[in-house]
Parts: C-alpha cells; sequence; structure tokens
C-alpha cells in the first residue's frame, strides 16, 4: 500500500505540474528579452570615467548598433551627470550610522546627426536603502558595491529601454 500511495503522489504531482504549465503557456507569458533599438547605429558620449558608458557600449555592440565614431551615426547617446551618492539614512540611539542610502543619478539625451533631440532629457535616479554594522564591515562593503552594480545595471536596462521608442 505506501508503495502505491507514492505512485499515486508522483502521478497527482505530475498532473498538476502539467497544468500549471499548460497554463502559464496559454496566458501569453513570455520573457521580456531585449530591447530593439529602431536605428542602425549610434555613437555614446559620457565623460571619462563613465560606469555606464562602457556598458551601453556592449550592449550596443552585443545588437551590432554601436558607431566607432559620431560621424556615421543616426543617433547621439550623451550620458551626462553621472554620479553616485551615499548619505546616512538612520543613527542608533548612540551616535552610530545604522543606515544609508545610496543613489545613483544618470541624465541621457539622444540626438540625430543633426543635434536635434530625439527624446527629451531623461533623468534616471535610482535609490537603495540598506542596513550597516560596524562588525560586519567587509560585508557591509561588498553590500554597498553589489547595490551599485544592480543600479548601474538597472540604469542600462532603463537607457535601452528608452531608446527603443525613439521615433526617426
Amino acid at each position: 500500500m505506501d508503495k502505491e500511495s507514492g505512485v499515486k503522489r508522483l502521478a497527482l504531482t505530475l498532473l498538476v505540474g502539467l497544468g500549471l504549465l499548460a497554463g502559464v503557456a496559454g496566458c501569453g507569458f513570455q520573457l521580456r528579452g531585449q530591447a530593439q533599438l529602431p536605428f542602425e547605429s549610434a555613437h555614446v558620449e559620457a565623460a571619462p570615467g563613465s560606469i555606464l558608458a562602457p556598458a551601453l557600449r556592449d550592449a550596443l555592440s552585443s545588437q551590432d548598433k554601436l558607431a566607432p565614431r559620431l560621424e556615421g551615426a543616426a543617433v547621439r547617446i550623451r550620458l551626462a551627470e553621472e554620479s553616485r551618492a551615499k548619505n546616512i539614512l538612520a543613527l542608533s540611539g548612540g551616535g552610530k550610522v545604522r543606515e544609508y542610502r545610496l543613489t545613483y543619478r544618470v541624465v541621457m539625451t539622444a540626438q540625430d546627426p543633426g543635434g536635434k533631440d530625439l527624446s527629451a532629457p531623461a533623468e534616471i535616479l535610482l535609490t537603495r536603502d540598506y542596513s550597516y554594522s560596524d562588525t560586519a564591515i567587509l560585508a557591509k562593503q561588498a553590500e554597498e558595491t553589489s547595490l551599485y552594480r544592480a543600479m548601474e545595471q538597472d540604469a542600462l536596462r532603463q537607457v535601452l529601454r528608452r531608446l527603443s521608442y525613439i521615433r526617426r
């Protein structure tokens, strides 16, 4: 009897799993995928030391949309005012830092070869809060680095999404 109930349980689990799979497939769900860019090529301009510019160039290059020079590019993408900030969010009763707020900001503009704006300047402002402890300094530094990296990836996705809506 024990072996028979195990087989029944397995059959029921498989049946429920197949039912869920059919439901998800039937609802039209699909992964977001990569943003399709409506231009042939783009050139990225940014200040030296920009964190987002190399990632944006890599993303454009993976779609064969990166122009090595401004001449011949259908779109000029400017990344300006890129900055990071770390502010104290909360203090303990003893005056020690308990929480920080990390901020990542970049302003993006897109122009045609003649200098006409293809989209309004867009400010991307991302914030993340995290708790801090003097007893785990290395772990909190690693968490801060990870949060900044995640914000940069999120900013890159937002830039690509905005670029996908450019009208020529």
